[in-house]
């Protein structure tokens, strides 16, 4: 394939504009030792093939500016889109989460594909699409329609992006390909799954795989850095009655990546358990643990562990903790101006108690722990009680619970003042020993950080005398609480404006003050977000503080309603309210709004 190294390629891009007649006169004239000496620099940053680089790859090593755009540099995406448009064939950014593996793998062979910079990645209704480096490859295509019998649709890609794709799926399917057939379920064999509800028996001759198996090994990494880098919260491995099915959630919402053999589910669920620690003989009853790997930024990451038995094996589930995520700066998490000087106030008081409420996957915990990063000194003690610790920070006392040997909330806090504590964090207040605990903690001068599960901020008195505590007890202890969410963020990069009616939004509820017709923001939807149209989540706040007015009102027992009418009164802002502003400053939708914000 000699066209992407020839003059051709210069014109096309003179032509398209992306090239100026200097800089391609440049890259002529810039040939022999200096040409040598830039192939080697680019190579060493991992942009070049130091052995064979083509032209492409040359002309990106230049770092020209791109005519018209002096912020931006050539880059080979760039360069392929301009190819695609000269020779009127589309351009294809590839996401994995798109791609068909097993269309990836089994249509063409591994070194075919290498060889000729070729990769289908999909089937619909018989035409097969591929993606291509070489524009001019008519020849390749047709072998293909010929060996599989089907109309070829081609697409234009990066061979940076061809590559990674054909390593990551040939060498991911390879290993678990060797691991079915180590199982012999190849050829109809398989092997008893106490796990599975249905009770298949199966007589097997093949040896049953086992955690140490290298191809076993593999697949596990690939799963766990392929994670990382889609930027997954939580991993999910499930049996089915035949696959095995891997997920991912991306900024709060589920992906399929894989549809495995369930012959492999055993084996890469013992890899894991023992990676964390677990019992791997015990399939019966739930297990938790941790991991903790290294991500290609050099840091560590801590995967929190946990398998349960359902109707067809042991689930489980995998949820990655990213140091850079769970601890933030405080003006980072996504408070107002007026919040923030409210949970300032808050986390810097000598003592008391302090609240965040919430349903599971809102945000407590990356809260909780930025705030005790913010407040951490050499000269405080911080001591920490979770069920379990989440993310191990040196610079905390964290105890982990332990119900089978009596080491609960309730238990330890009994003892933990005899620790010295300064800042003592519970993760969760979930019954009366528990809560009269920390109101002692906080009445001997001690702050007290802890999470409660209700809808809101006010609702948390209420929960509180459920628990048992006197009303005089939450009104001399308690600083105040906050409720919070998280919201999907609106992708930066396909973010459009559209106009909505006031008395639309009126009547979903969001405090509108504008009149007419508003301009608010939304995702069309692209391929850094994959379709979704957002990206990244922040956080929508209601923070409730104990006004005085406030205390005699829970001395008094009045309605949490009538709390909430006067906390609004003195400046607090619902999570609805909270949630329009982000809304209107172009953050997040309204309907992002209304999901986390419906009661």
């Amino acid at each position: 394939m000699q066209f992407l190294n020839s003059e051709a390629l210069l014109d096309i891009l003179l032509r398209q504009k992306v090239l100026t007649a200097k800089q391609r006169q440049f890259v002529t004239l810039e040939k022999g030792k200096q040409r040598q000496k830039l192939v080697r620099r680019a190579a060493k940053e991992g942009n070049v093939d130091k052995n064979y680089p083509d032209l492409v790859e040359i002309i990106t090593a230049f770092k020209f500016e791109i005519p018209g755009n002096d912020e931006r540099v050539l880059d080979e995406e760039i360069i392929m889109r301009a190819v695609a448009k000269e020779k009127k064939l589309p351009f294809k950014k590839l996401d994995p989460l798109e791609l068909d593996m097993d269309v990836a793998t089994k249509t063409i062979p591994r070194n075919f594909a290498i060889r000729q910079l070729i990769l289908p990645f999909n089937m619909t209704e018989g035409t097969l699409e591929v993606v291509m480096y070489h524009p001019d490859c008519q020849a390749v295509l047709a072998d293909i329609e010929q060996a599989n019998q089907v109309k070829v649709k081609p697409y234009i890609a990066t061979k940076s992006d061809i590559k990674r794709i054909i390593s990551e799926f040939f060498g991911f399917q390879k290993s678990i390909s060797a691991a079915e057939d180590q199982f012999g379920v190849a050829h109809g064999i398989g092997s008893i799954d106490i796990g599975n509800l249905e009770r298949y028996v199966k007589i097997s001759s093949a040896k049953e795989i086992t955690s140490s198996d290298q191809h076993i090994k593999t697949a596990v990494n690939h799963i766990f850095h392929y994670a990382l880098d889609q930027r997954a919260s939580d991993i999910h491995i499930e049996p089915k009655r035949n696959i095995c099915v891997v997920r991912f959630r991306i900024d709060g919402a589920l992906h399929t990546i894989y549809n495995l053999p369930k012959a492999v589910h055993s084996a890469i669920t013992s890899r894991i358990k023992f990676l964390s620690r677990l019992d791997i003989a015990e399939k019966r009853r739930p297990q938790d643990g941790r991991i903790k790997i290294g991500s290609k930024g050099g840091k560590d990451v801590e995967i929190r562990v946990s398998t349960v038995p359902v109707a067809f094996g042991e689930k489980v589930v995998m949820r990655i903790l990213d140091s850079d995520m769970i601890f933030q700066k405080i003006e980072n998490l996504g408070f107002s101006k007026r919040d923030t000087g409210v949970y300032n106030s808050f986390i810097h008081a000598p003592h008391g108690i302090i609240l965040v409420t919430g349903p599971t996957g809102s945000g407590k915990s990356t809260t909780l722990y930025s705030t005790l990063k913010e407040i951490a000194t050499p000269e405080t003690n911080i001591v920490t009680v979770e069920d379990p610790v989440e993310m191990v920070h040196e610079e905390f006392n964290q105890i982990a619970v332990q119900p089978l040997i009596d080491v609960t909330f309730s238990t330890i806090l009994r003892n933990i003042l005899r620790q010295d504590p300064d800042i003592i964090m519970i993760g969760e207040i979930r019954d009366h020993e528990t809560a009269s605990h920390a109101v002692q903690a906080a009445m001997t001068g001690h702050l007290v950080f802890s999470t409660l599960h209700t809808n809101d901020a006010v609702s948390s008195i209420a929960r509180l005398k459920d628990l048992g505590l006197q009303p005089f007890m939450i009104a001399s202890t308690l600083l105040g609480c906050m409720a919070q969410r998280l919201v999907r963020e609106i992708c930066p990069d396909c973010a459009e404006e559209f106009d909505m009616k006031r008395e639309e939004l009126l009547k979903m509820g969001f405090p509108v003050a504008d009149s007419g017709t508003i301009t608010l923001k939304r995702g069309k939807g692209c391929l850094e977000c994959r379709g979704t149209g957002y990206k990244g989540r922040c956080g929508v706040f209601e923070l409730f503080p104990l006004s005085s007015q406030i205390k005699t009102m829970i001395g008094d027992e009045a309605h949490t309603l009538e709390m909430s009418q006067v906390a609004i009164r003195e400046g607090m802002t619902t999570l609805r309210e909270d949630a329009w502003k982000k809304v209107r400053a172009g953050i997040t939708t309204y309907e992002e709004a209304l999901r986390v914000t419906s009661t």
